[in-house]
C-alpha cells in the first residue's frame, strides 16, 4: 500500500509535486487521491466497488483507468459518481463514467439543474500568471469539452448516500448553492469540494484557505459555511484543489480564517 502523504499544508514526502502533473496517492485504506495538484478527486473503495468523488479534468481519464486498472478493476466497478458541486473542472468525467461504467451521478438538489448544462466559465484575472496558469492547465485538459450529466439524481443535507463508503452530506454552500462536503467518519476523511482549498491559485500559497472570491456564487455563504465543516470529525481534510491536508476539520477552518484575515 503506498504510503499516505504527511503534511499540514498539503505536500508529499520529498518534494511537491509540480502543479500540472499527475498525483495519485493512498491517504487512508480505501480513499484515493487522483488528479494533479490543480485539481484532485477521490476514490473511495469497498468491497471492490467505488465511488468517485468528483471526476477531475476530462484529460484525467487516462489516470482513472490506469489506476482502476493498478486495482485490478474493471471500468463497471465505479458504480457511483458524487458531485460536491456542478463545476466542469470537478464533473469533467462524470457523464463518461455514467455511460461506460454505468455508474449512477449523484449531485445535491441545488445544483441539479446546473450539472445538467454547460457551464459559464468564471471572469478570471488573467493579469494574474498563476491563475493564467491554472487556466491553461483546464484548457490542456479538455475544460472547455466537458458534456453535460444527462441523468443525474439529488441529494439533501445530512443525507448517507446508498454508495460504495456511504459518505454523508455536508452541504457547505457558497462556491456554488448546491456546494456540498463529504464525511467518510469511519476512515477518518472529509472530502471538502471547492469548500476550502490548500492552495492559493492567486499568490501559490499553501494550506487551508478559501478559494479567491471570484472563484465563489457567494464568498460569504462560503465562509460561513466553514462553521458547519469544522464540526466534523477527520483527520485529514482532502480539497479539491490543493494536496491532502493531515489534521482536523476545525484546525483546517481555524487557519482558513487566519489566511483570510492576513488577507485583509
Amino acid at each position: 500500500m503506498p504510503k499516505p502523504p504527511h503534511s499540514q499544508a498539503g505536500s508529499s514526502p520529498g518534494s511537491s509535486p509540480r502543479l500540472g502533473h499527475p498525483w495519485t496517492r493512498e491517504i487512508t485504506h480505501g480513499v484515493f487521491r487522483l488528479g494533479t495538484a490543480y485539481v484532485g478527486c477521490y476514490a473511495v473503495e469497498e468491497s471492490g466497488a467505488f465511488t468517485f468523488i468528483d471526476t477531475g479534468l476530462p484529460g484525467y481519464w487516462r489516470q482513472i483507468a490506469r489506476f482502476l486498472a493498478s486495482r485490478d478493476a474493471p471500468l463497471s466497478a465505479v458504480k457511483a459518481v458524487v458531485l460536491t458541486h456542478h463545476h466542469d473542472d470537478h464533473r469533467g468525467n462524470a457523464e463518461r463514467l455514467r455511460t461506460q461504467a454505468g455508474a449512477k451521478v449523484l449531485v445535491h438538489h441545488a445544483d441539479l439543474d446546473a450539472v445538467a448544462r454547460r457551464n459559464m466559465p468564471p471572469r478570471f484575472p488573467l493579469w494574474q500568471p498563476r491563475v493564467l496558469h491554472y487556466l491553461l492547465h483546464v484548457l490542456a485538459n479538455g475544460g472547455a469539452r466537458v458534456p453535460p450529466v444527462v441523468q443525474a439524481s439529488s441529494f439533501g443535507d445530512e443525507e448517507i448516500l446508498d454508495v460504495p463508503g456511504r459518505p454523508r452530506v455536508i452541504h457547505a454552500p457558497g462556491h456554488t448553492a448546491g456546494n456540498a462536503a463529504m464525511s467518510l467518519e469511519d476512515r477518518g476523511v472529509l472530502i471538502v469540494g471547492d469548500a476550502l482549498a490548500t492552495i492559493d491559485l492567486v499568490s501559490g500559497e499553501t494550506g487551508p484557505r478559501l478559494l479567491p472570491h471570484f472563484f465563489n456564487d457567494d464568498h460569504d455563504r462560503a465562509l460561513a459555511s466553514l462553521q458547519k465543516l469544522e464540526q466534523a470529525k477527520a483527520r485529514w481534510v482532502l480539497p479539491g484543489h490543493g494536496l491532502p491536508w493531515e489534521g482536523s476539520p476545525h484546525q483546517a477552518v481555524k487557519l482558513a480564517r487566519q489566511s483570510r484575515t492576513q488577507r485583509h
